[in-house]
């Protein structure tokens, strides 16, 4: 079966003589939104902006913490994309799985909860995160699962840092971000901020349809 792909222009190689739909227009620049709270469809929203945003010609770069390639549905998808177009759509799981071999899920307050694979990935994804957001050459940066790694008292992304990093975006970049709790001080920084809430929800999680 072959795949229809939309024709997506070439950009230069320098961030600052890119023309974008969002950065052309003074009203538009938004710099961070949130999507948060303990309802579904945070990742769901990240993931259909990142996929309008690729559809509209801009680069996109996926950063998801807390979550790794195996046990991620859609990541079978990233890869598509950056297959098809790897000049605007990039990715990285900045997370260890966190389903053990017993089926059980592997929460954070567990003696097993958070080890030094955990952390080293998470390092990991604050270096992509630092360089992606700073440089330009990104025109949407979205930030998985992030909040939490700072909100809470362990910080395993220490707060100094995570300041830093937010306060340097680059004007070419706007930063989509999700989580469940979120400091304040970065919910002062966003110009959106979205809380989800559960009116009613089944007791299960579907493979294809939560995760």
């Amino acid at each position: 079966m072959t795949m229809l792909v939309p024709k997506i222009e070439k950009r230069t190689d320098d961030a600052s003589d890119i023309k974008s739909p969002i950065h052309d227009s003074p009203t538009k620049r938004e710099k961070i939104r949130l999507y948060l709270g303990y309802a579904p469809g945070k990742t769901t929203a990240l993931n259909g902006v990142a996929l309008r945003a690729l559809g509209a010609g801009l680069k996109v770069k996926l950063i998801l913490f807390s979550k790794c390639f195996e046990t991620t549905s859609e990541s079978r998808i990233y890869q598509v994309l950056n297959s098809q177009f790897p000049n605007y759509f990039d990715f990285f799981f900045a997370g260890m799985s966190r389903i053990r071999e017993d089926g059980s899920f592997r929460f954070f307050g567990d003696p097993d909860g958070w080890t030094l694979q955990d952390q080293l990935k998470v390092d990991q994804g604050v270096k992509h995160l630092s360089n992606d957001i700073v440089s330009g050459e990104y025109d949407l940066v979205c930030v998985d699962e992030i909040t939490d790694l700072i909100y809470h008292k362990e910080q395993h992304i220490p707060e100094r840092n995570a300041k830093l990093i937010f306060e340097n975006i680059h004007p070419n970049t706007t930063v989509l971000i999700t989580g469940h709790l979120c400091p304040d001080w970065l919910k002062d920084m966003a110009s959106t901020v979205i809380e989800g809430k559960i009116s009613k929800h089944y007791q299960g999680y579907t493979k294809g349809i939560e995760w």
